[in-house]
């Protein structure tokens, strides 16, 4: 059983922390071969550091994001048939601390899975499913017979030119893709929606996920409580070397973790609000109902809920007109993926919407698009 694995880095000061190098390390104990991508700049000392893990080390502009790193590898630098030469094939990326469990304990956890695809974790809804996949590992057939090759080609490869795009191609169009082939998808482990850069707590005290987002750090998620209290644990069980993410968390983010001053200025820091992911309130079969009752349709939204429904139902609309963004936001993209982006009142009458946006904002477009049979919404609105 032969394993390959595609770790994609990026800082953009070009800058290797040793929380990377603990991450590569714990990876090729469970690799026959490692790539190593970075993803734009990376200074001289990095670049040592990287290439003692890794003969096969790959640098290139940062287009596409992770997404685009990874299909660049798949379809450039190894290519179809050498893809098939191996068993499995592990994607993995920087944006995470960890892991608190090692690799091979995973992967001796997954070994009698009958899964095509895993992940460490994932999103389970009714209506855009995906794993997470700053890790995923892909088995036998799906490397062999050329159906991750192809998709990663057709569908990722120059496609991904913003976050929104890799939610759409990478994590939900992926996963709806091989799902629909009939491939099993699994996960180590299930933390019941909670984001782990909002509540890494809770993901990792109550639901055992193993690493830590880094994206946790940033202004808008960061609380003081919730990092001390995960630290705390950390260090008592001996389960990670904090000092690895507390270097990276201090240059990169501006945090000094255990210091009694307030780590950002302006902000209360103090009670962060449990926060799932959003949970559409709908199925694959509702739009297809409304899809095959309307011919002439507009998407209402431009970021990942918009995007990843497009993708889903492009070739099951009769004829998609393109997306719908409000009039009071700036049109920052004329088209996606060659469909146009028009504001709210360009819209033709009588169009039929979807209206493909959280909560909160599609209570903002209810309250003057109204509700009739030409248009449908992903939340039960009043």
């Amino acid at each position: 059983m032969r394993r390959l694995g595609i770790f994609v880095f990026y800082d953009k000061s070009g800058i290797v922390d040793g929380y990377v190098e603990y991450i590569i390390t714990q990876l090729n104990k469970v690799l026959d071969d490692l790539i190593i991508v970075v993803n734009g700049d990376i200074n001289e000392a990095g670049e040592c550091i990287l290439k003692n893990y890794s003969t096969q080390f790959y640098k290139r502009d940062n287009t596409g994001l992770d997404a685009g790193a990874y299909a660049d590898v798949i379809v450039n630098l190894l290519g179809e048939e050498k893809l098939s030469q191996y068993d499995e094939l592990v994607l993995c990326n920087d944006t995470f601390y960890g892991p608190f469990v090692s690799f091979e304990e995973i992967f001796t956890s997954m070994k009698n899975e009958k899964y095509d695809f895993w992940g460490i974790d994932g999103i389970k809804r009714n209506f855009l499913s995906y794993i997470v996949m700053y890790f995923c590992v892909f088995r036998g057939k799906l490397l062999k017979n050329g159906d991750l090759f192809n998709y990663f080609k057709s569908n990722v490869l120059f496609k991904v030119n913003e976050m929104a795009d890799a939610f759409a191609l990478l994590q939900v169009g992926l996963y709806y893709t091989l799902t629909q082939k009939g491939y099993k998808p699994g996960l180590y482990t299930y933390s019941n929606g909670y984001q782990s850069k909002r509540n890494p707590d809770i993901c990792v005290l109550e639901y055992n996920l193993p690493i830590w987002k880094k994206k946790f750090f940033l202004k808008d998620n960061y609380t003081d409580e919730i990092c001390d209290k995960l630290v705390a644990h950390l260090e008592s069980k001996k389960l990670y070397d904090t000092s690895l993410m507390k270097q990276n968390v201090k240059r990169v983010y501006g945090v000094e973790i255990g210091s009694e001053k307030k780590k950002f200025i302006g902000t209360d820091n103090v009670n962060q609000p449990e926060i799932k992911y959003s949970v559409p309130q709908i199925t694959y079969d509702d739009i297809n109902h409304f899809v095959s009752n309307h011919r002439q349709i507009y998407i209402y939204g431009a970021g990942s809920f918009a995007r990843a429904t497009a993708f889903v139902f492009l070739d099951k609309i009769e004829d998609f007109y393109g997306f719908i963004v409000s009039d009071e936001k700036n049109i920052k993209d004329r088209d996606i993926w060659g469909y146009p982006v028009i504001q709210a009142s360009q819209v033709p009458p009588n169009s039929s919407i979807i209206v493909a946006l959280n909560y909160e904002h599609s209570v903002e477009v209810l309250s003057w698009l109204g509700k009739n049979e030409h248009f449908f919404y992903f939340w039960d609105l009043k």
